[in-house]
């Protein structure tokens, strides 16, 4: 397979079913272990066109366990996005709705909301790991309705995905740090 050069630059992102997969950059220090990542994401569905009533399953993977799924309720286009280009077509999507998405040692949340007890701690992140986030709309869906991604040229809201990571020393559980806000880069 070809990947384009320029992929990481992309502003926005769309597919039918399947799935993206990101590497989420890890700047913890040495003898860290990782408490919290909270990921906050413009998201909706994807359709020819645009289409409001168009709900679509959208699954959450870290490093191949599924750790929750959101139904995005449409496709927006009948409002011009905020951040949208002049060059994009008035008759194609043009924003979605901003999620955060957390995992910590209680369980793992939808802007608030529990969505499922996978906890952090399933994975014993380190300063030493790597972190693989998927985003999937599977074929067996009960809603396979598609997936935009909007990054900070598109919707309305002027970001790309962002990750916020808090950690603790190895030793302790108790001493968590924010570490500052990170732009996902785009990688496959």
């Amino acid at each position: 397979m070809t990947q384009n050069p320029c992929r990481s630059q992309a502003q926005i992102l769309w597919f039918t079913r399947g799935y993206v997969e990101y590497v989420i950059p890890n700047f913890i220090p040495y003898g860290q272990k990782i408490d919290d990542i909270t990921l906050s994401m413009e998201l909706g569905s994807e359709a020819p066109g645009y289409n409001e009533d168009r709900p679509s399953d959208i699954h959450f993977l870290l490093d191949g366990i599924p750790i929750a799924m959101w139904t995005a309720p449409g496709d927006y286009g009948t409002q011009r996005g905020i951040f949208t280009p002049d060059w994009w077509y008035e008759d194609w999507n043009q924003y979605g709705l901003l999620k955060a998405l957390q995992i910590n040692h209680r369980g793992t949340f939808i802007d608030g909301v529990r969505k499922s007890d996978v906890t952090i701690d399933t994975f014993g992140y380190t300063d030493k790991s790597t972190i693989h986030l998927r985003l999937s709309v599977p074929e067996d869906a009960e809603h396979v309705g598609g997936l935009t991604i909007f990054g900070r040229s598109f919707g309305n809201y002027s970001q790309d995905i962002r990750v916020r990571i808090t950690y603790s020393p190895i030793s302790a559980s108790e001493g968590s740090r924010p570490v500052s806000a990170h732009t996902l880069p785009a990688r496959e």
